[in-house]
């Protein structure tokens, strides 16, 4: 099963179950207490995976290695790559 399937699967059976919930037409106790929590479940989720994307990127940059020896080493290529293209007749 392809990805695609396993989140379409997913989505599929939580949005059956939300819209069951608010559709009931016998009068449940449960669906009446959390009618409201129910209703704005859907931009619940989106926001929290939304928070979870915002954080995941904002770790990800804070603990972002640097690594000088890979930068002195990308300096000295750049050189020797315009020297090279200025033996060849490249000006500048």
């Amino acid at each position: 099963m392809t990805k695609l399937a396993e989140w379409l699967t997913v989505l599929v059976f939580l949005l059956s179950t939300w819209f069951t919930l608010l559709s009931y037409k016998e009068k449940s106790h449960f669906v009446d207490e959390w009618y409201t929590l129910i209703l704005y479940s859907p931009v619940i989720l989106v926001f929290s995976l939304g928070v979870y994307a915002l954080s995941s990127v904002l770790w990800g940059v804070l603990t972002f290695n640097d690594c000088p020896d890979a930068a002195e080493e990308l300096q000295r290529q750049i050189k020797e790559a315009k020297e090279d293209l200025r033996k060849k007749g490249l000006k500048n």
